[in-house]
């Protein structure tokens, strides 16, 4: 008689709650906005970290290989970077959640690598992950196919947005998404397929195989991102390049040209059909639009993507070893701005972005974690004497096109901040690192990765935990805030008074204090947030606004200028308040001396207005640049024919702007 072990029994039942936490959380991610919020945030790192200690405690037979020692001191070098360039950092109150990203997505690298290369159970899990992941795709597809159809979106995003914000849809990152996942989507619907053209059967199902792979890249193409097809052309390029390579003479014309036919012929019908159910509800955009660069965006989306590389070059050279700070883009990059709403959170590359914000060692880290792998992987997909018919090599040439497609769009257009792209991104990385040979390469020492992953782990579960319970807090005090109850909003505030991770909070708090004429207890939490943050323009504006209403007008004019120099293309409020507090110094003879430069810059938003750059219509700032030209009009009647028609045109294109986004038809989902 065989007696079992309870142990081992109990060891088995770790690993798979580990493997379905990872499984869970990959479907969360993608199906909850794309992973975009804080609360994914915390859960991926929360899972990682608890993924990780089980691993090293009580799975320890995890794999039948470690990862080799160059990969891990390259992700432990960048882990360690990415912490000494938050702690170093010159806007503190963000980025924390990068740091925790980076953490936990290394731990999860870590850990796939070694599941994946266990010979027993590795690949049933591998199998087992690609098909619910590809299942999931298909899901977020049907809900981006509602969204685009009954919602005022004129793009398809999926099920990267955020119901409660109506700017927060993000097409780009959706396309970004599905350049990772169609590839997987192709294995996983045509893996066991064999055609026939001499059998009826195997053409009726080569039609519902190829349907499934054809929406799918409908819904890539409703996205209507220029660089999400341009990257799909070149995977698509790559792809051929590798199968030929490897074929020569024998290239498998018969067997592609039927697929490839069933699945664009199926893909431009979803796509026409979709656009003609949108059609009867809203508007639908043109494609000649888009390449024309004719649409709303036109053609500021190509320029200013070359303004924030220069700038980030520019920014790198100020800061080369450990950089600003994670997350600082957004309010560094202003200094260097020159035109209106020219700013973003980062500088739509991956490279310039981690040069920017943590220096060139941990972007050189970045590049050999990267670079290890699919270096590896080019050379053995182009000399592997593996068939080119195996399931083997279709799996590891697709997940390296889906790898291949996100970085090549990351140089373009940065979305990694989406757990929903990060998480499969290098969870696939991993799997595509274990089919590469990995045996040859000298592993980590087993002692020393369990106790520095430990480690690792144990600080992030630290810090998920102490600063989650701040974050509650805090966001019922912004819930109230919301509700326009400023005294609960303050009292929950306070109450968060702990919080590394303040972000606004310190605005929020000066906001509701000056409300109240509470000057000396705005200036106060002014300070607080000046402590961690001098690069943000709208903490001296708002400073400026505080010391203004107090009546110190000198400290008043000093925050104008700072805010001024660093916001002066993004709210013209700055410029409303640098000119009322020149008048109340009496400093006209300042303003006269600055007529030029005023001048330029509102003939700048008035131009952003009339071409509705970046929505600029429907902000504040048209009111500001009317207020302003009213206000010069009656400083310098001369030209006051001039100011005034500059207002006028910029009321008219505000309200024009307006009364079509409220005439146009409600969403029918939310």
């Amino acid at each position: 008689m065989q007696l079992s072990n309870p142990f081992r029994r109990q060891t088995f039942q770790w690993r798979r709650i580990c493997e379905w936490s990872v499984v869970a959380l990959l479907v969360l991610s993608i199906l909850w906005r794309g992973g975009k919020s804080l609360d994914v945030t915390w859960i991926l790192t929360t899972v990682a970290a608890v993924v990780t200690i089980i691993s090293h405690t009580v799975d320890r037979r995890t794999g039948n290989r470690e990862v080799p020692v160059l990969l891990w001191s390259a992700v432990m070098g960048f882990i360690i970077l990415t912490f000494i360039s938050f702690l170093l950092s010159t806007t503190g109150n963000y980025g924390l959640d990068e740091v925790l990203r980076t953490g936990a997505l290394s731990l999860i690298l870590l850990w796939i690598i070694r599941v994946a290369s266990d010979a027993d159970e590795g690949d049933k899990y591998i199998v087992r992950l690609i098909r619910i992941f590809c299942i999931t795709v298909i899901v977020a597809c049907g809900i981006g196919i509602l969204v685009y159809v009954f919602q005022p979106v004129n793009r398809f995003v999926g099920t990267f947005f955020d119901f409660r914000f109506h700017t927060d849809y993000w097409p780009n990152a959706w396309a970004q998404f599905l350049l990772l996942t169609w590839p997987l989507v192709l294995y996983w619907v045509l893996r066991d397929f064999r055609f026939s053209t001499k059998d009826l059967r195997s053409c009726t199902e080569l039609l519902v195989r190829s349907g499934i792979v054809g929406l799918v890249l409908a819904c890539l193409f409703l996205s209507f991102s220029r660089g999400g097809f341009l990257v799909f052309l070149v995977q698509l390029g790559i792809w051929g390049f590798i199968v030929y390579r490897k074929t020569r003479p024998q290239f498998p014309t018969r067997n592609i040209v039927p697929v490839t036919i069933a699945i664009s012929a199926i893909a431009i019908a979803c796509f026409v059909s979709i656009n003609a159910v949108r059609s009867s509800l809203y508007e639908v955009q043109q494609v000649g639009e888009k390449v024309t660069l004719s649409a709303a965006e036109g053609s500021s989306s190509v320029t200013e993507r070359f303004g924030f590389w220069s700038q980030s070059i520019n920014l790198a050279s100020q800061k080369p070893l450990f950089g600003w700070g994670p997350y600082s883009f957004r309010f560094i990059q202003p200094q260097l701005q020159s035109s209106v709403l020219a700013t973003s959170d980062h500088p739509h590359n991956v490279i310039l972005k981690l040069l920017v914000e943590r220096g060139i060692l941990a972007t050189i880290l970045f590049v050999m974690v990267i670079g290890l792998v699919m270096y590896r992987a080019t050379v053995q997909l182009l000399s592997d004497r593996i068939e080119v018919g195996s399931l083997k090599f279709s799996l590891r040439t697709l997940i390296y096109l889906g790898l291949a497609g996100v970085m090549l769009h990351n140089m373009i257009d940065f979305n990694l901040q989406f757990v929903g792209i990060t998480l499969p991104f290098w969870i696939l990385l991993g799997v595509l690192m274990t089919y590469l040979d990995i045996e040859s390469l000298r592993n980590v020492p087993k002692v020393l990765a369990r106790w520095v992953e430990m480690f690792v782990a144990v600080v992030l579960l630290v810090v998920v935990f102490y600063e989650g319970s701040y974050l509650v807090i805090s966001s019922m005090g912004r819930s109230a805030e919301a509700r326009k109850d400023p005294f609960t909003a303050i009292e929950w505030y306070d109450k968060a008074d702990g919080e590394y991770f303040t972000r606004d909070l310190h605005l929020s708090r000066a906001k509701i204090y000056v409300q109240e004429s509470k000057y000396a207890e705005a200036q106060a939490a002014l300070d607080e947030y000046f402590a961690v943050n001098k690069e943000d323009f709208r903490a001296w504006k708002r400073q400026g606004d505080v010391a203004l209403l107090a009546g110190e007008k000198q400290r008043a004019l000093e925050s104008y200028k700072r805010a001024f120099e660093r916001g002066q293309f993004n709210d013209l409020s700055v410029l409303h308040g640098l000119i009322e507090t020149y008048l109340a110094l009496d400093l006209k003879e300042e303003i006269e001396k600055n007529r030029p430069m005023i001048d330029a810059l509102l003939n700048k938003f008035a131009d952003a207005i009339e071409r509705n750059t970046h929505h600029i219509a429907l902000s504040p700032n048209a009111e500001e640049l009317i207020a302003i030209c009213n206000m010069l009009a009656r400083m310098y009647p001369r030209d006051a024919p001039r100011y005034q028609v500059m207002a006028a045109k910029a009321d008219h294109k505000a309200q024009f702007e307006r009364s079509r986004i409220l005439s146009r038809p409600p969403g029918f989902l939310w």
